[in-house]
């Protein structure tokens, strides 16, 4: 049975408690991406057709990316703004402001397939408590692919879009132009290929862009006779996660690997056995049971907390909020 669209949520306290403690000030993206020539909303019926032909098998997957992703990353906050003071003995005081992001926009290119990618891209945002996130397709106005319609789903993302390149292009424009900081309250991700104009283009507006790799390389360990079948991964699991993936056969370890060096990987399939020894050729390893689960290196909830620092001397300035 397909879940209600506006209240379902892997997790409790994901997608829900984003909203709830949503800036006031931040975009109505649906509103704007509703108006806008060249964009068309995913409407409810295409997220439950979705849902239903993921399948429980793959659903249970993708919840577990998800729950693993909030471990992680933790629990969204309930704090839209934070300041700290501090007087320090060198003869200085610091103050600090950090508050979310207004907005974030997840773009992926026409061809993206790898649902466990995108939600390892979208959670970050979501448990940084940023204002309205939006998840934008460009390129391509055919079906979605039903693992990450469903993804979306169980995210709880409630805003998903098909967008051209003027459409994306007006609403960063749009965002821009708002009031408060502007272009510098937003966030821009870009997952799989997108001209080198538009990172050009927000980054002008003030925009922080983060782009995704090329595909990735995913090696599979293979050749250890001595490990049980229930202690590797399931390949064709793997497979099915990443369709745009390169996958090639590696060595149980970096070291067995012929004189010539190997290929850089994003990621490696494995038994628990020999998770040590390949940490510190790949940024991630993947044991069984998480053949689903993705997680970006470099991208956390904290890339998308905006941070301004001012010094100062401390006299005269005792009058400050928070003043020792």
């Amino acid at each position: 049975m397909t879940p209600p669209r506006a209240s379902f949520s892997a997790l409790p306290g994901c997608a829900p408690d984003v909203a709830d403690i949503a800036d006031a000030a931040s975009p109505d993206l649906a509103a704007l991406l509703a108006g806008l020539p060249g964009a068309a909303c995913v409407d409810d019926a295409a997220f439950a057709a979705a849902y239903e032909a993921t399948g429980d098998v793959d659903r249970a997957r993708l919840k577990t990316c998800i729950a693993r992703l909030h471990v992680l990353y933790g629990q969204p906050g309930d704090v839209r703004e934070g300041h700290a003071v501090t007087r320090w003995r060198q003869g200085f005081v610091s103050m600090e402001r950090t508050t979310p992001c207004a907005w974030a926009l997840v773009c992926m290119d026409g061809v993206w397939t790898s649902a466990p990618r995108l939600l390892a891209a979208l959670l970050p945002a979501l448990f940084a408590g940023v204002g309205c996130v939006a998840v934008l397709r460009t390129g391509d106005t055919g079906a979605w692919p039903a693992q990450v319609l469903a993804a979306l789903e169980l995210a709880g993302q409630e805003v998903v879009a098909d967008v051209d390149s003027a459409a994306l292009s007006g609403v960063l424009d749009a965002l821009a132009a708002g009031e408060g900081a502007g272009g510098r309250a937003g966030r821009l991700l870009l997952l799989g290929q997108h001209s080198e104009e538009l990172s050009a283009h927000a980054r002008a507006l003030g925009v922080e862009v983060w782009r995704d790799g090329p595909a990735p390389a995913i090696g599979i360990v293979f050749g250890d006779e001595d490990i049980d079948s229930a202690d590797r991964p399931d390949v064709a699991a793997l497979r099915a996660a990443h369709p745009d993936a390169t996958f090639m056969d590696v060595p149980a370890t970096p070291h067995d690997a012929p004189s010539a060096p190997l290929a850089p990987l994003t990621a490696v399939a494995c038994a628990p056995a020999h998770v040590g020894d390949w940490l510190a050729h790949a940024g991630l390893v993947l044991g069984p049971g998480h053949e689903w689960c993705w997680m970006h290196p470099g991208l956390s909830p904290a890339w998308f907390i905006r941070r301004a620092v001012a010094l100062l001397p401390v006299p005269p300035f005792r009058h400050l909020p928070g003043m020792p």
